[in-house]
């Protein structure tokens, strides 16, 4: 089986691997990294420089990265206490730097959607920074994005309560166990006849942040499994489909990978999944 997730037995693989230092890369050869800052037309100081008189800050930290044949410079500045990532390209001296404030870029998105203000937050590692406000209207919920360098909106974008298939007005249906489940595409053919049975699934699952963990429709290969193989959410969930149905299911942690997690999995973290059951296979 190649999924990655749904078998409650066998260990889940890292669809990613988290950060660490390079110690694969060896050392720049120095005399190369002085030509290089040699021939950029702007130096450090040069670099400094820009960088306080645009932002009207103090730089704590200056490093220089190399993209090609381009120089740009990535610096620290404090502004007002506030620590801001600002990038001074080698070539030309022109300064990115995030200059709208929180206040402003609520004032922005207000102004595109008139609504209530749940959550702002910034991400200065964006090319260019932005900062985000998220907003609720008329049961809606608007992620209207900033661009922090002009001030301009980026987009405003609607965000469903789940991911995957839009549920609309169909109804929740929440089971004893806790396992909830929307039926989005009712089937005609057979039902499994108990947890034995084998079934054949397309289905992607994501955490409720809307983060995609595994999708066996990303790799165009539907898989086959035995029902009593899988989470209890599965088992539970898939047991009571008819082929050629399509469901999204949301189920608790303690129906899926407990208080530890798994893998890409965080500890006690409710799965939604929509499961498309294409075949009882026995």
């Amino acid at each position: 089986m190649n999924s990655l997730v749904l078998l409650a037995a066998s260990a889940i693989l890292m669809t990613s691997t988290p950060e660490t230092t390079d110690y694969t890369t060896i050392p720049p050869d120095p005399y190369e990294v002085e030509q290089r800052l040699a021939a950029a037309p702007v130096n450090a100081q040069e670099a400094v420089k820009q960088a306080e008189e645009k932002t009207g800050g103090t730089v704590r930290s200056l490093s220089c990265r190399f993209d090609g044949e381009a120089v740009a410079y990535e610096l620290m500045v404090t502004r007002n206490g506030v620590p801001t990532k600002v990038i001074v390209d080698g070539a030309s001296g022109k300064v990115t730097a995030p200059m709208i404030s929180i206040p402003e870029a609520i004032r922005t998105s207000t102004e595109k959607v008139d609504g209530l203000v749940k959550a702002v937050y910034s991400n200065d590692d964006a090319e260019p920074p932005t900062i985000t406000t998220v907003i609720y209207n008329d049961g809606k919920r608007h992620d209207i994005v900033v661009d922090a360098v002009s001030g301009a909106v980026v987009s405003d974008t609607l965000v469903p309560r789940f991911p995957g298939d839009a549920v609309g007005d169909r109804e929740m249906v929440t089971l004893p166990s806790g396992l909830s489940y929307f039926d989005l595409e009712e089937g005609a053919g057979d039902s499994p006849a108990g947890p034995t049975s084998k079934v054949k699934v397309h289905y992607t699952g994501w955490l409720v942040d809307g983060t995609k963990f595994d999708s066996s429709v990303d790799r165009g290969q539907p898989i086959d499994f035995a029902l009593n193989g899988v989470i209890k959410g599965w088992t539970e969930g898939v047991g009571s489909m008819r082929a050629g149905g399509k469901r999204k299911l949301v189920i608790p942690f303690d129906l899926a990978y407990g208080p530890s997690g798994r893998g890409p999995i965080p500890p006690r973290a409710t799965l939604i999944f929509d499961v498309e059951l294409i075949d009882v296979v026995d």
